[in-house]
């Protein structure tokens, strides 16, 4: 069964989860273990029209690479020292002197070869001392200052004290800020372990299936988010 992510109901349950030092990855200084994998898109967020909107960005050049992009892509264990964490999708942004606020929306999916199912894996995104959790949905705030290139950290736990399995994972996301309509939904999907083409092969369903064509008109809410539009 292909999940629509407000219908997956997770218990957080006191889960206690151990805070990971979030060291700063090498890609600057061109490690060998950056250099293993293409770097993908970081997110910009920009507004045209009173609203938020999101854009690929090249935060090495700073140059924005997709003018409209809603799917992200991110591999963990880059830093084989946090095998589940990532801080990639980065973030950069325009709009100095707003605050703006990354929901991340309840649910998590894992790929299945023709779409995303339920999991009981979970998403952890975090900065600034601010946690929010795909079981529930939260949100964190930042500033933008001028020059932003911000990196969350992005953890997948699993409960029972067991580590999650190799896996593409999906999570949804929108922004938010005073005076400013939300963004639509974006996505990241998450690759743990599997082949790139995997990797490539999920985030193409999901422009395919969740991403709606240039104008028109965007009714992906949480209901049936993976699930293919029958019209």
């Amino acid at each position: 069964m292909k999940y629509g992510m407000s219908n997956i109901g997770f218990t957080h349950r006191n889960i206690f989860v151990t805070a990971f030092a979030c060291a700063s990855f090498a890609l600057a200084n061109g490690t060998a273990l950056a250099a293993e994998k293409e770097p993908h898109a970081d997110i910009y967020v920009q507004s045209a029209n009173g609203a938020l909107f999101t854009s690929g960005w090249d935060h090495l050049t700073g140059e924005i690479i997709a003018p409209e992009l809603r799917v992200f892509e991110a591999e963990f264990g880059i830093d084989p020292s946090f095998p589940f964490s990532t801080d990639e999708p980065g973030i950069g942004s325009n709009l100095v002197g707003t605050t703006l606020t990354m929901n991340l929306l309840a649910g998590l999916g894992a790929w299945n070869g023709n779409g995303f199912n339920s999991t009981s894996a979970y998403l952890l995104a975090s900065y600034g001392g601010q946690d929010a959790f795909s079981t529930t949905g939260g949100a964190f705030s930042f500033l933008v200052s001028e020059g932003l290139d911000l990196h969350p950290e992005y953890t997948l736990l699993s409960s029972g004290n067991v580590d999650p399995a190799n896996g593409i994972y999906l999570a949804a996301f929108t922004f938010s800020s005073a005076g400013l309509a939300d963004s639509e939904v974006f996505y990241a999907v998450f690759n743990l372990g599997l082949s790139e083409e995997d990797h490539e092969a999920a985030t193409a369903w999901v422009e395919s299936n969740l991403v709606p064509a240039p104008g028109a008109v965007a009714l992906l809410g949480l209901i049936g988010l993976a699930r293919r539009r029958q019209r």
